[in-house]
Order: structure tokens, then C-alpha cells, then sequence
């Protein structure tokens, strides 16, 4: 797979992502609603269970610390184990939550895009400078050594 870490999983059903190693995932926080408790408690779950595999890694266009990233197979068997998978349906409000927050991740990312692009305009602004330059000095020595070929005549 192609996808960046933290990208939405093509037709997850339950709010997967992609995770750092390009497997289906989902983020501490989907993690903990979908079970029915919190956030903390699916990253206690993805640090300290090896029943879960997880993934640590920095969701591209975010900033702050590393998340967690519970392989979705692994964190579905254990809830399945537990008697909560398939989770209840999901609500409306959460689905809104969840689209803010990709929404926000994609502005991080074309914010840092942006400032990448400005960078790479500026290098390039000030190469064009200096070549500008060269482009005069050479310019005035062909004319300084024409004036010299012609006065020799």
C-alpha cells in the first residue's frame, strides 16, 4: 500500500487508518470508542497487551508526539474475546469528530507543504539571483576583453 501513515483506510468500516507500516489500523482514540472506554485505556491496551499488536509512528501532517496505531485484525480478535466486537453502532456526533480531525490533518499537512513549497521558491529565487550575477561579471569581462582585442588592433 501506498498510504501515509494516519491516512483513512479505502472503505474502512469502523474509522481504520493506515499505519505507519502500511497495515490497517486504528488510532488510540477510535480504538477506545469503539470499545466502549477511553482513549488512555486502548493506549495502555496497545503499550503493555501483546494480545494487540501496535504501532508507534508520527501521523504525517500532525504535529507532537508519536501515536499509537492498533493493528486492526489483533484489536478486533481481543474485543471479539472480550464480547464488544462487532462494536454498536456508531453515532452521528463521532462520525463528525472523526472527519475533524482528518480535516485538521490534512490542513497540517498542506501547511507544511506550503512552507516547504516557500522554501524551495526562496532557494530558487536566490540561485536565480546569484546566476544573474555571474551572467553581469561575465558579461563585463567579454566586453573589458573586446575593448582590449580592439585597442591592440
Amino acid at each position: 500500500m501506498n498510504e501515509v501513515a494516519g491516512a483513512p483506510w479505502p472503505n474502512g468500516e469502523y474509522g481504520e487508518v493506515t499505519s505507519p507500516s502500511g497495515r490497517r489500523a486504528y488510532l488510540a482514540a477510535q480504538a477506545g470508542r469503539l470499545a466502549g472506554r477511553t482513549a488512555r485505556w486502548a493506549t495502555d491496551l496497545a503499550s503493555r497487551n501483546p494480545a494487540v499488536e501496535s504501532e508507534r509512528g508520527r501521523i504525517v501532517g500532525r504535529k507532537g508526539a508519536d501515536a499509537w496505531f492498533l493493528i486492526a485484525d489483533s484489536f478486533e480478535r481481543y474485543l471479539h474475546t472480550l464480547g464488544a466486537w462487532p462494536p454498536r453502532a456508531e453515532q452521528p456526533e463521532q462520525d463528525w469528530q472523526h472527519l475533524f480531525l482528518l480535516q485538521g490533518a490534512d490542513l497540517e499537512a498542506s501547511r507544511s507543504r506550503e512552507q516547504e513549497l516557500e522554501a524551495q521558491v526562496k532557494r530558487l529565487q536566490q540561485d536565480r539571483d546569484e546566476l544573474l550575477d555571474t551572467i553581469a561579471t561575465l558579461s563585463q569581462t567579454i566586453a573589458s576583453l573586446s575593448q582590449v582585442s580592439k585597442d591592440r588592433r
